[in-house]
Formats: C-alpha cells, sequence, structure tokens
C-alpha cells in the first residue's frame, strides 16, 4: 500500500473520535468494530451535507454484494484531499469502514480509501490523516481562502472540552453528541464559534467599511458580515444567528467583536445553547510564514458559561480550495438519521 504525506494530524489519532462524534453522531454505527470491503465503486453520490458511496464486492461464488458507506461533506473532503475523481463510479477500491450496528447490510461509516494506484485517501475525519499539500502559498494578508487542518479542528474542539461550563451544560455534555441535523432540522445554519471550528473552505474578503466571512459549512454557505465603520453596536439591534459584528484593526490583527445573537441550542457547543448575553470576541493574525491565519476567540455566555472561554488555533492559506458549490441536499441530511 502506498502512503501519501500526511499531516502531524496522524499523532492525534486518539482524539479524532471525539471531535468527530461532536461533529456527526457515530450512534448508529459500531465504533468498535472495522470491516473492509473490497470491490468496485457502484454509486457516488456527491451530495453534502453527507458523500455517499455504494461498494460492489464479489463472494467466492461470485455473489455480488452492495455496501453503503457513509463519507464526509464535499467541503470537507475538498479541504482533507479526497476528490471525487479518485471514488469515481466504476474505480477498484479499498474501504475500510465502521459498520452499522443495525445489521450486516446496514450503512457503514468510512474510515479511509485505497485507490487503484495504492494511494490511501480519507473517507472521514476519523482516519485521522489528511492530504498532505505541496502547493503551499504565503498570503499578503487576512484576505482570501483558508481552512484548518484536520490537527486544528481536533485542537479546537479538545480545547472547547475544558471550557468553564454550567452544571446544567455538562449534564448535556454528559447525554454524548447527536447529529446537528437531528437537534437543529434538516439543512440548518450553525452559529459560531461552531461554524468556525470544521476542517472546511472559508474566505475572507475585505472592502473600505466591511469584511465579509463566508463559511462553506458542509453545503449552507454561510457569511458573516464585519462592520468596519461602525465604532460600537446600534442600539436596539435585532438578535440573529450570526449576531452583529463590528471590527478595528490592531496593526495586521482584525478585531471582531460580536453580540446580539438569538439564543441557539448549539450556540455555545453542540449540546450546549446560547442565550441573548453571548458575546463573542475574536483574533485574526497573519502568521510570520504568511501561511496561516491564527484564530483567537473568546466567548461569554452565562447561559452556558460560568466564566469567559477561549481558544487559540490556525488556519491554513488554501488558494487551491474552492467553493464546490454543492448545496445542501435535504435527502442526504436525513439519510444519516435513518437506521
Amino acid at each position: 500500500m502506498s502512503l501519501p504525506k500526511t499531516s502531524a494530524a496522524c499523532a492525534c489519532v486518539v482524539l479524532v473520535a471525539g471531535a468527530a462524534e461532536a461533529h456527526h453522531s457515530r450512534a448508529l454505527y459500531d465504533m468498535t468494530t472495522e470491516v473492509v470491503f473490497d470491490g468496485t465503486v457502484a454509486k457516488l453520490e456527491w451530495r453534502n451535507p453527507h458523500i455517499s458511496m455504494t461498494v460492489e464486492t464479489r463472494g467466492a461464488d461470485g455473489t455480488r454484494t452492495l455496501h453503503e458507506v457513509e463519507v464526509m461533506s464535499v467541503s470537507e473532503a475538498r479541504a482533507l484531499g479526497l476528490s471525487r475523481e479518485a471514488i469515481a463510479e466504476g474505480s477498484h477500491v479499498v474501504v475500510r469502514a465502521h459498520p452499522g450496528r443495525s445489521g450486516s447490510d446496514a450503512r457503514a461509516v468510512g474510515l479511509d480509501v485505497k485507490t487503484s494506484d495504492g494511494t490511501l485517501l480519507p473517507l472521514n475525519t476519523d482516519a485521522g490523516f489528511e492530504v498532505a499539500r505541496s502547493d503551499v502559498a504565503e498570503a499578503q494578508g487576512i484576505a482570501g481562502r483558508w481552512a484548518p487542518s484536520l490537527a486544528d479542528f481536533l485542537a479546537a474542539f479538545n480545547a472547547a472540552r475544558a471550557w468553564p461550563f454550567t452544571d446544567e451544560a455538562r449534564a448535556s455534555l454528559a447525554k454524548g453528541f447527536a447529529e446537528p441535523n437531528a437537534v437543529l432540522g434538516i439543512c440548518t445554519d450553525y452559529p459560531p464559534p461552531l461554524l468556525t471550528f470544521f476542517p472546511d473552505l472559508r474566505e475572507i474578503e475585505i472592502s473600505a467599511s466591511t469584511v465579509s466571512l463566508r463559511f462553506e459549512a458542509q453545503g449552507q454557505n454561510v457569511t458573516r458580515v464585519v462592520h468596519l465603520d461602525q465604532p460600537s453596536h446600534p442600539a436596539g439591534v435585532a438578535p440573529s444567528l450570526m449576531g452583529h459584528s463590528i471590527g478595528r484593526w490592531e496593526g495586521q490583527t482584525l478585531v471582531v467583536d460580536t453580540v446580539a445573537f438569538e439564543p441557539h441550542p448549539v450556540g455555545v457547543m453542540i449540546r450546549v445553547s446560547s442565550g441573548p448575553s453571548k458575546h463573542l470576541v475574536e483574533r485574526f493574525t497573519p502568521t510570520e510564514d504568511r501561511r496561516h491565519l491564527r484564530y483567537d476567540l473568546t466567548l461569554e455566555d452565562p447561559a452556558g458559561l460560568t466564566a469567559p472561554a477561549s481558544l487559540s488555533v490556525q488556519w491554513a492559506y488554501r488558494p487551491d480550495l474552492a467553493p464546490s458549490g454543492v448545496a445542501c441536499d435535504p435527502e442526504a441530511a436525513r439519510k444519516v438519521l435513518q437506521r
């Protein structure tokens, strides 16, 4: 088996399951068991919020069996190095997966895939690696396209686990994570800071009066607008999912202050609700190597936190990425909720 170069995230495999569970529930799958499907891709659905592939295998007696495999979102796949062409219909693949709990014919959740040329690619963040890039470029500032590495995705979730949650929030977290579509509804947008965690594309565009932060977010294409021409938040701003953001420059660092969030079931973290007093301060700073953006946040919300919470991670400069144009598909979203 020929392995591509992978990121330092390989050393974080023990952390992947927890962060992936925070992303999408694995309750339907037996995470203690692995299965391998060596066969041909009979069907590929390149959709959000989850790609789906069907692998056809043949038994010793020639018996044909179809295995449906859940894969990560299109935006994550592109950022972590899985291309549509690599698993196109008709391709020979060897898929490693966790089986479904409801029987031998149940949908499995993919870990990784070995393609016909021996290349190993991730099918989910659970795989614990991403494909290393050779086309690393330098940014001229914070404008451009960015994506957290798998390691920074894991770091964000694991840092958030140590936040000073209220007793009620801790009790909710102890119940385990749930598929966001089950909690929020099909193809529903996430608010920040959860929106900023996932390893997919985000674009920053700067004008004289605003900074636009666009998140692909599994095909939901969320945009946050930061007002540079407002020294303070206007009185009586109506609460919204993204809140009201004002920004200022401190040298090359953009400081964003956001209030007026509407209460939300995952406004602090998955399973931790936010209230009307939620306040988020973020700092976006180019690193010295010009290849990363340091992202710092401080979150206050007495509904879920007993004190301000903070974390600091990096986003990689990714001019090689472009918006996928694949919208969130309600049918694909419902599929991951079915046993």
